[in-house]
């Protein structure tokens, strides 16, 4: 990443940037606290200190009062019951709030700034778990009244709300998690991004989120992907929806060009952006952002700002760590990309046109944090940041979208056409072809997927590479079989997980992609999407086993994505355990037969739940490892009497995730080496079967985030086992499980 601009870091995700009416003045939402800035000379001029995290979109300017609106979550209060409906405190931790601050005359300490913005009026009751986008009216409407409204994500409504009292007015039920809100100047309407798009009607087809308290029923595709969602028009005075348009799938960040009767909508998981007139209550046009000749989904536009003549239109790319430029005035035209830090979501223009401020949620990436009794770099120490950018010129822009196409690895639209990248007839077969379609040697993938350690937790013992061994938790007295395969092989010593947890990773690891949904995370009160059970997570570019099978390769999937089976019970697994015990070593039928009896694994995406195997759960850990390793084998043992086994096998491993010190568990170290062996029976098996000839065995971890590293919090294992694979080697390539997908 080569950043524009003069850039901030913050603790935490940034969710809201907002010019401030005075000049020179920025407004900044991050996990904690409201920050207000002089971004002339970038120092912090105000801040205010609250429980808990930013709202989504979180900042607006109220420029009538001179105030800034901002939305966060914070703890609830003892009695919830007039805040979610039938909610149990254990269940409810937090409540979206709106607090108005006023930071010109406040009292200052000598050399601070904290708590110094003046907070003139809150609303903290306005509903469960997330706030998004709150937006201001100019002036009052008919009824004398100026309104503030305040999309809330997890209970599907907007607050109405009088800016000057901060009083309660009204709330309106809008579809399926409102995001963010724009209102019109005379206060008598407003537009709302809907995300998951209107509630199911009877009969439509439609999937439930798992598993909290607020999770819903959400419309679907034939894939079980999320539906486009839509923007509805709210009639402030009566309540009422009276216009809903259909958008692209994610519609979250908004702008409105009034004068023009013209509403830009950023659509996360489409890679466009929707018009709307907002007149006829109709769509227009859409953008599509393709700035690259490779067109792949994953730009994820997150937010858009218009400048103050309405004729350029700034959509922030969270996937590219860049601000597209468009031209608007008349058809859309693509001018240009601005380099950002990590994952850009929100953005504003200043007053005059002349400043760009975009806040990022991963920023600069994790820093050092103590966990466990051991200081290193964790995944879930993240710092966002806010690059304040003048607006470049034409030469400018012309040499930053260079440096994002470079930064990115991709091919400009308007580039002379490179070296061929089609399939060649007269191509050579190797392990790893030079272009994808060539021939390979491998005709069989086996993937497994593991849980949550860092490289030094485990490997940084090992004699080579670049190990720590004073941050090693689970060395090679526990996890033999890893340190096995590392030595024999290739040992993997800048391997990262690309994201920071479960609902992360998983999502990386099929997908090769992630919606903005986890990224924000949008799914708190709803869900946790860390297996496939939020139809609201997936990308719209599909998964891996589709990808598979559409090039006609066979695939069989243990466990990976199903939706979890139960809630783990720990009287499960000992029993099983001492099941395994005491049965013969080689009577994994019977183990199979077992869990057959057990669970019957089933996915709501059609194209996983015809290539599941039922009989293997999803992610649990009351099945131990090695008895989910004797099922495996037991396969295996079956393909080796038809002479066939699919291309592409995927499967969970998930013990060593562990469960703490938690009581009746395995101990972590017992977790941990339960999943080792299981691993190295796998291992073993595959590689004395017919099968091995033309195989790859890629293992990898979902994510990073329960241990520190001390090169990166996300730094994780990768192994490799194959005739193909290198053997005793040291490869310290930049590798990704983005890269490990392809």
């Amino acid at each position: 990443m080569t950043p524009a601009g003069l850039q901030s870091v913050f603790d935490g995700r940034v969710t809201g940037v907002r010019f401030g009416t005075e000049p020179g003045e920025l407004w900044v939402a991050a996990p904690r606290g409201v920050y207000r800035l002089s971004w002339r000379d970038n120092r912090v001029v105000a801040s205010a200190h609250f429980d808990g995290a930013p709202g989504v979109h979180g900042v607006a300017i109220d420029r009538t009062a001179g105030r800034a609106l901002v939305t966060s979550v914070g703890r609830l209060p003892a009695d919830v019951s007039n805040v979610i409906p039938g909610a149990r405190p254990a269940q409810s931790p937090a409540v979206a709030q709106l607090t108005s601050y006023d930071s010109r005359g406040a009292s200052r300490r000598a050399g601070s700034v904290t708590d110094s913005a003046t907070v003139v009026w809150n609303v903290g009751n306005l509903g469960g778990f997330m706030a998004g986008g709150p937006a201001v009216a100019a002036k009052p409407n008919a009824r004398g009244q100026r309104l503030v409204v305040v999309p809330i994500p997890a209970n599907d409504r907007l607050a109405i709300i009088d800016a000057l009292s901060g009083v309660m007015v009204a709330t309106v039920p809008t579809g399926v998690l409102p995001v963010q809100a724009v209102v019109s100047d005379d206060g008598e309407s407003t537009w709302v991004s809907v995300y998951g798009g209107p509630k199911p009607r009877p009969g439509q087809r439609a999937a439930r989120q798992c598993c909290r308290s607020l999770a819903e029923r959400v419309r679907v595709d034939g894939r079980g992907i999320a539906a486009p969602g839509s923007v509805v028009r709210v009639d402030l005075a009566t309540g009422r929806i009276t216009d809903s348009v259909v958008v692209g799938r994610h519609p979250g960040g908004l702008a409105w060009d009034q004068q023009r009767g013209r509403l830009y909508v950023a659509n996360g998981n489409s890679d466009n952006v929707s018009v709307v007139d907002t007149r006829a209550g109709r769509l227009i046009t859409t953008i599509s952002v393709e700035p690259f000749q490779q067109r792949k989904l994953g730009f994820a536009p997150t937010a858009v700002a218009l400048s103050p003549d309405g004729a350029t239109l700034y959509v922030t790319l969270g996937g590219l760590n860049a601000i597209g430029v468009y031209a608007v005035a008349g058809a859309a035209a693509f001018q240009g990309l601005i380099p950002t830090g990590w994952y850009p979501a929100t953005i504003d223009v200043s007053p005059d046109g002349r400043i760009l401020a975009v806040g990022t949620l991963l920023g600069v990436g994790s820093t050092t944090t103590e966990l466990d009794g051991k200081t290193g770099g964790n995944a879930l120490a993240v710092r966002g940041s806010v690059n304040v950018i003048t607006a470049p010129t034409a030469g400018e822009l012309a040499a930053f979208t260079t440096a994002v196409a470079q930064n990115n690895r991709l091919t400009l639209a308007t580039a002379p056409a490179g070296p061929g990248i089609e399939p060649r007839r007269t191509a050579m077969a190797q392990a790893v072809p030079e272009r994808p379609g060539e021939p390979s040697l491998i005709n069989h993938v086996v993937y497994i997927i593991r849980e949550n350690r860092t490289y030094d937790q485990i490997l940084g013992d090992l004699p080579w590479g670049a190990g720590d061994s004073s941050l090693v938790m689970y060395g090679r007295d526990v996890t033999p079989n890893a340190h096995a395969l590392a030595e024999r092989y290739v040992t993997l010593d800048h391997f990262f997980a690309t994201g920071g947890n479960s609902a992360d990773g998983h999502h990386w690891l099929t997908q090769a992609n992630e919606t903005d949904y986890p990224m924000w995370p949008l799914y708190f009160g709803r869900s946790y999407p860390s297996e496939g059970d939020d139809p609201l997570a997936y990308s719209a570019g599909g998964f891996l086993w589709e990808a598979a099978a559409a090039k006609g390769k066979s695939v069989q999937v243990f466990g990976e994505f199903a939706p979890p089976p139960s809630d783990s019970i720990p009287g499960v697994r000992q029993k099983l355990l001492d099941q395994y015990r005491d049965r013969t070593a080689h009577d994994a039928g019977w183990f199979r037969a077992r869990l057959a009896a057990m669970y019957r694994t089933r996915s709501p995406i059609r194209s996983l739940d015809r290539v599941l195997v039922r009989e293997y759960p999803g992610w649990t850990q009351e099945v131990p490892d090695v008895v989910k390793a004797d099922v495996v084998l037991e396969h295996l043992r079956e393909w080796e009497q038809r002479g066939s086994m699919p291309n592409l096998v995927m499967m969970i491993l998930p013990s060593d995730h562990t469960v703490g010190t938690t009581p009746e568990w395995c101990s972590p170290s017992a977790c941990v080496a339960d999943n080792d062996l299981a691993l190295g029976k796998i291992v073993e098996g595959l590689s004395h079967s017919r099968f091995w000839k033309d195989m790859a065995i890629l293992v990898v971890e979902d994510d990073a985030q329960n241990g520190v590293d001390h090169i990166d919090g996300h730094r994780t294992v990768a192994l490799v086992a194959s005739p193909f694979a290198r053997r005793g080697v040291v490869d310290s390539t930049f590798y990704n499980q983005q890269g490990m997908v392809k």
